[in-house]
């Protein structure tokens, strides 16, 4: 799987889908002048042999147009707001919060986490669709930092874990390879022209009241059109959804496979869904949102309509997927082999475009090792990831673990929390070091869920807090660093599409570069000589950018840092993976990768929404 390919390949499909609206309000336009002039026609205000009417033309254009566009504009607007959660919430989801108790939607948090720290994008929000019995799940969200996944009741009731796994690892391929992002512009395009048929069903409902005037009739029938003619709307509209989906779909169901190395989980969802067909989602705003459902939510006369290929191909591709299965199982061996390789010696040979070829992919391995992770939390650590209020004691641990004295620097600094919550992040710090260093920032990303469902006060305390810690000492670390800018960005992040590929100037961009591997260059090199020869080599990786220096370790800020990054992130997923391959190149030119090094490329990964797995994990 490409990840870079398939970020591609979803851009070129939003080109389409802008070519394939377009000429859906042509039609549109078309159909309503012709029905207007019908109208006029019928009633005598116009002959038959003076159907074109240049003037009327334009206008009913204009109209009908601003209207389109109109809706289109405002629901693009209201998921730029909201995101995935605004489709979850509108198809009656319900979040599931870390602290529950019922074992099923614990089981699904669980595989969740699993999926994420395997992958290396942050935990999603998940919600669930109490009042749908059916087998069916979804991925939305505008980037991997805003994700949320929901399925349905049907789907933790009727599923094994492994086949609950499959489903979700199907929907983390969509979180992975750009999908999410295109099927919400998708709902927000075609909004617009579904929103006729919902003009023309209030036009007839007021017809009544007009039945008895002179165009009484007309109105009725141009109700009658505008309700047909939104229809066709959505006729189009699912043949614009199924020309995009329906191969992604199947490139989802193979990586399902890759990820979990079982094609038993996947393949037993769709054959319970395939045998009780029991994909369908009831609720009313189902339609709109067809194209994202793991399984067909709703019913189509012909299969040519369906948004989703035949639940029998799908089977069928999977169960003749052994041989792809086992070349899979090669390439994940290799991965395995450079993760025992750090644990034996600490140095590695990783090859650059070994950690490109990883972004956007999961092996079973990195599945195992999340799950490892997982399992080996102590008690009141995994207690308290799942508890709102007491989760900011793992964070204020976290940024004292490595303090000489970390109560004392907790009572200090935690001026406006109880006793009890220092008490408490006092007691999860000798809990952290027995984890290991290396459970640290997936811990992290396990409370951050957790964190989001406090109150407005208790994050604004939380983040107060947390400065204070960070300053305590007059300086920033790097992992304080990592801390600071997952929480930040998951606690502030807005939902809006980040999906336009920005331009500036090559000289900035190769600026900024120089910025980001002097920085890595100097944290994993303390000889200079050594740090400049490592910058050197990976900025070969940026073009007509080698004649760069290295800037001095005492110019540089993490501030600067942050807003170099920030601006890459905005530069096509092509300049993005040789960024990472540069990366690569300036923290493992000596063979040795440390925790915090690995760490901060995945930081870097996802700040470029490049999600690098943890190959690195063990180093």
């Amino acid at each position: 799987m490409d990840f870079f390919g398939a970020q591609e390949q979803a851009r070129r499909q939003t080109r389409w889908l802008v070519v394939f609206f377009l000429l859906s309000v042509i039609g549109v336009i078309t159909a309503v002048y012709l029905a207007v002039m019908m109208i006029f026609t019928g009633s005598g205000q116009r002959q038959a042999e003076t159907l074109w009417d240049p003037n009327l033309f334009l206008t009913i254009s204009a109209v009908t147009t601003l209207f389109i566009a109109g809706g289109s504009l405002y629901k693009i607007s209201a998921l730029a707001a909201g995101g995935g959660e605004v489709v979850a919430e509108s198809l009656g989801g319900r979040r599931v919060l870390r602290s529950t108790e019922d074992v099923l939607e614990r089981r699904l948090l669980n595989v969740i986490d699993e999926m994420a720290i395997a992958s290396g994008v942050p935990v999603p929000k998940v919600y669930i669709l109490d009042n749908e019995s059916g087998i069916n799940a979804f991925a939305a969200g505008f980037s991997p930092q805003q994700a949320v996944v929901a399925v349905t009741r049907g789907c933790l009731e009727q599923l094994s874990r492994d086949e609950l796994q499959g489903v979700i690892a199907h929907e983390f391929s969509h979180i992975l390879n750009g999908d999410m992002r295109l099927n919400l512009r998708l709902i927000g395009v075609l909004h617009g022209i579904l929103l006729l048929a919902l003009l023309g069903r209030i036009v007839l409902d007021n017809s009544r009241v007009s039945s008895r005037s002179k165009n009484g009739g007309g109105i009725v029938f141009f109700g009658l059109a505008l309700l047909v003619i939104g229809y066709i709307g959505v006729f189009f509209g699912n043949l614009i959804k199924a020309a995009a989906s329906r191969q992604r779909e199947f490139l989802a169901d193979a990586s399902a496979v890759q990820f979990t190395r079982n094609p038993g989980g996947i393949a037993g969802a769709l054959k319970k869904i395939g045998g009780f067909e029991t994909s369908a989602v009831h609720h009313p705003r189902a339609q709109e949102a067809s194209h994202m459902f793991f399984g067909e939510g709703i019913s189509t006369m012909f299969n040519w309509f369906a948004t989703h290929p035949p639940i029998e191909e799908r089977i069928r591709r999977i169960d003749r997927s052994f041989v792809f299965e086992k070349q899979q199982q090669s390439s994940a061996t290799s991965h395995a082999g450079i993760v025992s390789g750090f644990a034996a010696s600490g140095t590695t040979t990783l090859r650059p475009e070994q950690v490109t070829a990883s972004v956007g992919t999961i092996a079973a391995d990195h599945v195992a090792y999340a799950r490892q992770i997982i399992e080996s939390l102590p008690p009141s650590i995994r207690n308290d990831i799942g508890q709102p209020i007491h989760s900011r004691s793992i964070i204020y641990a976290l940024l004292v673990v490595d303090e000489a004295q970390p109560l004392q620097v907790l009572q200090r600094a935690l001026i406006n929390e109880s006793a009890e919550m220092i008490g408490k992040s006092a007691a999860h710090v000798p809990e952290l070091k027995s984890a290991g260093r290396a459970a640290w920032l997936p811990i992290l990303e396990m409370v951050i869920p957790a964190l989001d469902e406090n109150d407005g006060p208790a994050v604004t305390t939380l983040l107060a807090n947390t400065k204070r810690l960070i300053e305590a000492d007059g300086r920033v670390t790097l992992f304080e660093y990592l801390v600071d800018s997952l929480l930040r960005a998951s606690i502030s992040g807005k939902p809006g599409d980040k999906g336009t590929i920005h331009r500036y100037s090559s000289r900035n961009m190769q600026e900024d570069c120089q910025t980001i591997l002097s920085l890595l260059a100097h944290l994993g090199h303390r000889e200079l000589t050594i740090a400049q020869t490592a910058f050197t080599a990976s900025m070969h990786h940026i073009k007509r950018a080698s004649e760069l220096p290295l800037i001095a370790r005492s110019s540089l800020s993490l501030p600067r840092f942050e807003q170099a990054l920030t601006r890459l992130a905005t530069l096509d997923f092509r300049t993005r993976a040789r960024i990472i391959e540069a990366c690569t190149t300036a923290i493992a030119h000596d063979n040795q990768i440390t925790i915090l090094e690995a760490e901060l490329l995945r930081i870097i990964g996802a700040k470029l929404d490049c999600p690098i797995p943890p190959l690195l994990a063990t180093a």
